[in-house]
């Protein structure tokens, strides 16, 4: 019995949404995908992504839509997917390059006098494996190479990637076949260095590879780290800058003489243009939660002083084990160490705004 009933083509803007009817019958995936398990929901787009190879090949699937009787339950974006290659055809970890014209003509040479052999499409991603003049001589996906012009591409730096899913398998391969040889938690972010169908090869921190579904990874455009990261450093430096003063209960910026401790990381935020709620409680509900040991500097870390496991408290991570804070009546913002017992013992969240 197939897991699906039917599928349709809708025309949208210059290519397709397939939109893929699931067979109710067989509610494994549709109820895993639901759920928001990453590992099953992986086995259903490793199934569309085979559909797409299967039965549209040629056409331009912007995405792929699952739908359960009447209800939509899953998007999936294909605008920069592409087929996996041929077997023993490697996908280099070099440069690579995004197309930004809407359609760009691949020639068999690095000249507009060279016939057109292929067409690339806005956002789709390819391996450069050499230039010559104003063109690019670049890989496709079926292992041929041709050439594009620099005008229409820009050249990638190594990109990144932030886990969104709960947690996310890392696979010796890009498929579910593959067998798991990691874990990454929601907030980890890793070097993306090739991508394959509706894979990413990425780099662990021990130097090890392997491959993580592109659904559950959010991809940093060329230049977006460099940006969030300046934004990362402001808020420490503000901080760090803020040191000394003085604790008023209620106070929210320098006007009002001092700062309490939600107070404190609500101005600083403000600073690099994140709206923060005014209690530590409701802070606490925003950006997307990190472990304790996968904290960052700049990330927003959350205490109990009661122990009950209820937020009355914040500080802001700058790294090495130190938080800035503004602690209580009668004291000032301060560095403190967070791996201490006392904080430790009172530890309740961690959250990422800037991602």
């Amino acid at each position: 019995m197939d897991w699906y009933n039917s599928y349709k083509l809708v025309e949208d803007k210059d290519g397709y949404v397939l939109e893929i009817y699931l067979n109710k019958d067989l509610p494994e995936f549709a109820a895993e995908y639901m759920s928001g398990k990453a590992e099953k929901a992986e086995k259903l787009e490793d199934k569309a992504q085979q559909l797409v190879k299967d039965k549209f090949a040629g056409v331009k699937i912007n995405a792929v839509k699952f739908i359960l009787g009447a209800i939509v339950i899953a998007t999936i974006p294909f605008g920069t997917a592409k087929a996996a290659a041929p077997a023993g055809i490697s996908q280099p970890a070099g440069k690579t390059a995004t197309v930004t014209a809407t359609s760009l003509n691949v020639r068999t040479g690095p000249s507009t006098s060279y016939s057109i052999m292929h067409v690339l499409w806005q956002g789709n991603k390819v391996p450069v494996i050499d230039e010559s003049g104003g063109f690019y001589k670049i890989r496709l996906s079926d292992g041929r190479t041709g050439w594009i012009s620099k005008n229409y591409a820009v050249l990638n730096t190594e990109t990144s990637g932030v886990v969104t899913a709960t947690k996310l398998n890392v696979r010796t391969g890009p498929s579910t076949s593959y067998d798991v040889m990691h874990i990454l938690w929601n907030g980890n972010r890793v070097p993306i260095i090739d991508d394959s169908g509706n894979w990413y090869k990425i780099r662990l921190s021990d130097g090890r590879t392997g491959w993580v579904s592109k659904t559950y990874l959010r991809v940093d455009l060329p230049g977006q780290q460099d940006e969030k990261q300046q934004k990362i450093n402001k808020v420490v430096a503000t901080a760090k800058s803020l040191v000394g003063t003085p604790y008023v209960y209620g106070g929210k910026s320098p006007a009002d003489g001092g700062f309490d401790c939600s107070g404190f990381t609500q101005y600083v935020y403000k600073q690099v243009g994140y709206s923060l709620n005014r209690i530590s409680a409701d802070q606490a509900k925003q950006g997307i939660s990190v472990a304790l040991a996968s904290l960052q500097p700049g990330d927003l870390v959350f205490f109990s002083f009661n122990q009950n496991n209820k937020v009355d408290h914040v500080g802001i991570y700058i790294g090495n084990g130190q938080m800035i804070h503004s602690p209580s009546t009668g004291s000032s913002v301060k560095a403190v160490n967070i791996n201490v017992s006392y904080w430790q013992q009172r530890f309740v969240a961690a959250r990422r705004i800037i991602y």
